[in-house]
């Protein structure tokens, strides 16, 4: 409270014994120990009768995207059982496809929109999350829908 126009009270702690300097005090208990000490007592003595109610913990994922999950999983082995979509859609890459990379992004409509989707073999799901050159050359912008426009 250096910079407060609100002066602190100064004086004798009504816990702290007898001879003891005038210190900064809080309903009249010196604010280092003695207040909180009193206020702990006060709670605990208040909340003695409240029952505690257990927190209900945030759902994974919410009622829509649940939904939406489920929608997910049947198009996506739907997706990858069409004999087009069997093989990894990166050049010169002939791995067995097991996941659908998802050229525009996994928000809103994209999510479920199959026009948006390429078989994609696992290690390249991953790599075109961290090479960003590859994911240049091979998804679309998320705000456009166009390809991808990296300035350097």
């Amino acid at each position: 409270m250096t910079n407060s126009t609100i002066k602190q009270k100064i004086g004798q702690c009504c816990d702290c014994p007898p001879g003891t300097p005038d210190q900064p005090i809080t309903a009249g208990r010196c604010n280092s120990f003695h207040y909180k000490l009193h206020r702990a007592k006060v709670n605990a003595e208040k909340n003695k009768h409240k029952e505690k109610v257990p927190r209900k913990p945030i759902p994974k994922y919410s009622a829509k995207r649940t939904k939406e999950n489920r929608e997910y999983l049947i198009k996506r082995l739907q997706f990858l059982a069409q004999p087009g979509n069997q093989r990894c859609f990166i050049e010169g890459c002939n791995n067995r496809a097991d996941t659908v990379e998802h050229t525009a992004g996994r928000w809103g409509k994209n999510y479920l929109d199959t026009s948006t989707w390429k078989p994609c073999c696992n290690f390249h799901n991953l790599e075109l999350e961290r090479n960003s050159e590859l994911s240049e050359k091979y998804q679309l912008s998320k705000i456009s829908g166009k390809k991808k426009i990296i300035k350097r």
